[in-house]
């Protein structure tokens, strides 16, 4: 089972809150994670952004940079080819995603994922009406 990982997700399992657990859960179990390489980009923005509004203590923040990299360590990066920005370009217009959001939906299309996982509700939408399972980790 291939499960796709985008940065929401991600970042659950750097700071503990809500859907933390799920996501460990899925993590855990998964057979292979993926991920594009724009992913630790958006976490480590969300990251400082976190310190900034004190969501984050400065030493939790460097603790979380190099929690970070042992992740992406663990993930399967898909490369974002002309063919993937293409089908994001094509998903940003019918799905009316955000950028980076199509372009998640667009790699785990790509690489045939079985699950996306995101705590991202317009995403899980779309990625739903485009056949994948979803799990979002706030889902009750």
């Amino acid at each position: 089972m291939i499960t796709y990982v985008d940065t929401s997700s991600l970042l659950k399992l750097l700071i503990q809150e809500p859907g933390s657990q799920q996501v460990a859960l899925l993590w855990d179990t998964a057979d292979a994670l993926a991920a594009i390489p724009l992913v630790e980009v958006e976490a480590r923005a969300a990251l400082a952004a976190a310190e900034r509004g004190a969501r984050l203590t400065a030493g939790q923040h460097v603790e979380a940079r190099s929690g970070l990299r042992g992740l992406l360590d663990e993930l399967t990066m898909v490369a974002i080819t002309d063919h993937v920005i293409a089908q994001a370009a094509e998903l940003a217009d019918r799905e009316g995603l955000r950028g980076y959001d199509a372009v998640h939906l667009a790699a785990a299309l790509t690489i045939e994922a079985d699950v996306l996982t995101s705590a991202d509700v317009a995403l899980c939408a779309a990625a739903e009406r485009c056949g994948l399972h979803v799990a979002n980790p706030l889902d009750r």
